[in-house]
């Protein structure tokens, strides 16, 4: 009888031993075989491939390419990454990952307390950090409580932020790139560049406003001043840009409004002032000569504009084309179209 449960005793510490060494052999080959030891990401705009890499795996367990694949398959990432709006991890070999990431738009950034707060289309608080991420512009004249990340914008006021949303994601949409976006006291949108600023006003008819701003910007190249959009409606047909810090010079732009007269200008000038620049005559008094039913003016720097009957106004003479009563065909910004008489730039 003993011997024989001396040989169970044996044969049970064999199948154990033999258990463990499987165990052990298993367990090689999980942390060893499949130990991440190359990883590509693709997909990121904003953050680096080793900031995503870094927080992509941020356990112990995430260098395990199997357990990485199996984590994100099996987890919202936005609730673990709210900058993404997705993680895809696939495995190209037992060592080797790829990351691909989908990153959620931001928009801009406000500062608060020191740190850049940044904010995705939605008004999502998508990150709070010191890190100056490039391309994205800061939004100033905007008030907020506390944010926290994965919540919207604490702006007090539904309908300003809404506003916000909404001329953020219009300005992204329209690829210009302002070095900063502004509100002043009244909740009015300021757009500034490298040497320009842009009074945009209300949120009223802001996606034509940004559209015709895009379309004047090769205009304002080497220029340095203020374009007046604030009192853009349905109806303008020209806006006022104003030279140097102080409004030295006046300059009238077309836009791709229909029949009407330009509003008030940014410094309160009544449309009648403005109808008094368009239609050829001078403040300074200078040299104006006719051409047909049009007119010629010069100001005192000595920059000729011409405004043709229906009241187009063009500052490009040496490239102008007019019709027989004067009106314009094409001046090398754009031209009249025949069947409507709006200016159309090029």
């Amino acid at each position: 009888m003993q011997l024989q449960r001396r040989n169970s005793g044996n044969v049970f510490k064999i199948a154990a031993l033999v258990l463990l060494g499987v165990v052990a052999i298993c367990a090689a080959i999980f942390f060893g075989l499949f130990h991440i030891r190359q990883v590509d990401v693709v997909g990121n705009e904003y953050y680096s491939a080793e900031e995503i890499q870094n927080m992509v795996m941020s356990d112990s367990m995430s260098e395990n390419s199997i357990y990485l694949t199996w984590k994100y398959g099996n987890t919202d990432a936005a609730s673990l990454l709210p900058f993404l709006s997705d993680v895809e991890v696939s495995m190209i070999n037992p060592y080797h990952v790829k990351i691909t990431v989908y990153e959620k738009t931001i928009v801009g950034y406000l500062m608060f307390n020191g740190s850049l707060v940044y904010f995705d289309r939605d008004g999502m608080v998508v990150e709070i950090s010191q890190e100056q991420r490039e391309g994205i512009p800061p939004y100033s004249g905007i008030t907020i409580t506390e944010p926290q990340v994965s919540q919207q914008l604490p702006v007090a006021e539904e309908s300003f932020l809404n506003d916000i949303i909404t001329e953020a994601q219009l300005i992204y949409q329209s690829g210009l790139n302002p070095k900063e976006v502004h509100y002043d006291d009244k909740q009015e949108l300021i757009l500034y560049f490298k040497d320009n600023r842009v009074m945009m006003g209300s949120s009223a008819y802001m996606e034509e406003k940004l559209s015709n701003l895009k379309a004047l910007f090769p205009e304002l190249e080497g220029l340095s001043g203020t374009l007046h959009m604030e009192n853009y409606t349905s109806d303008t047909r020209t806006i006022t840009f104003k030279k140097g810090e102080k409004g030295e010079e006046e300059l009238i732009m077309n836009v791709n409004g229909s029949d009407g007269e330009a509003g008030e200008n940014g410094d309160g000038d009544t449309a009648g002032e403005d109808e008094h620049a368009q239609d050829g005559s001078d403040e300074a008094g200078d040299d104006a000569k006719t051409g047909g039913e049009g007119s010629f003016s010069t100001d005192t720097s000595g920059n000729q504009t011409y405004t043709d009957p229906a009241g187009n106004v063009t500052n490009n003479t040496e490239q102008l084309y007019l019709n027989e009563d004067g009106s314009i065909i094409s001046d090398g910004y754009g031209y009249i179209d025949p069947y409507t008489g709006a200016y159309i730039l090029n």
